[in-house]
């Protein structure tokens, strides 16, 4: 019985010292691995500095390609919304009034609007609160300002805003946009765009033959290449055209 006892005892050890033996190679092959095809601090650093350079030089493109189709998206939008509240401001009504540039003139071209529109806050000829107050710059960095007693100002739940205004002849009225309320950039053709009233229906600002008001003091006349080319490319390039080319990239 002692033997038995002493052999099984000697068969764990033999058993337990093969097992390590076992577990040293397993270790030595999955260090060898490690030396063989691991990376080094060094290399990690390398490939993330890379990555880095190409994420900076790329993501302000992107991130401006991205703005700019969010804009389209709100411009169109909002024609959408003040051309359909026009046509129910016709069906509900026999006439549409004369508007006159005035104080006056300002407030009954809202009130034609006021109950088709999602409105968070009504500012009137103020601009605090809904609009920006300073002047608006065209795309050649000229600035605008405006008399604000012939303007009506809100601001939509959305945080964009609205101006409006009494005729300006050969329109009967005119509505302004800021895409993002009083935040910058305050740009024309960036951020805030003209719709022009007329009897019959509410136009987007800007020649459908002649780009070149866009790039200049008359770029309120951006809002008609947005609206139906779909991009904002003349920030971009200066050789667009109706009749040719209609995108950088062409």
């Amino acid at each position: 019985m002692k033997k038995e006892i002493k052999n099984a005892t000697i068969l764990e050890k033999t058993v337990r010292r093969e097992n390590g033996k076992i577990l040293k190679r397993v270790q030595d092959d999955m260090f060898v691995q490690d030396d063989k095809y691991g990376f080094t601090l060094a290399e990690v650093l390398i490939t993330l500095g890379i990555i880095g350079i190409v994420a900076a030089m790329t993501m302000p493109s992107l991130i401006q390609k991205y703005q700019e189709k969010v804009t389209v998206n709100k411009l169109k939008k909002m024609y959408s919304v003040l051309s359909q509240a026009y046509t129910l401001y016709k069906i509900d009504n026999d006439v549409v009034d004369e508007f006159e540039m005035s104080p006056e003139g300002a407030v009954k071209v809202f009130q034609m609007f006021q109950k088709y529109l999602k409105i968070a806050k009504i500012c009137g000829p103020t601009t605090k609160g809904c609009i920006y107050s300073g002047n608006y710059s065209h795309q050649n960095d000229t600035g605008y300002g405006y008399d604000t007693q012939y303007y009506y100002n809100v601001r939509l739940t959305d945080g964009s805003a609205l101006t409006f205004r009494g005729g300006d002849e050969p329109t009967l009225f005119q509505i302004f946009y800021d895409i993002n309320g009083e935040l910058p950039p305050n740009k024309w053709g960036t951020d805030f765009f003209e719709f022009d009233g007329y009897e019959d229906r509410i136009m987007p600002n800007g020649s459908t033959t002649d780009i070149s008001a866009c790039y200049n003091s008359s770029s309120w006349a951006c809002t008609a290449w947005v609206i139906y080319n779909e991009n904002m490319d003349y920030l971009h390039c200066d050789d667009l055209s109706w009749d040719g080319k209609h995108k950088c990239s062409d």
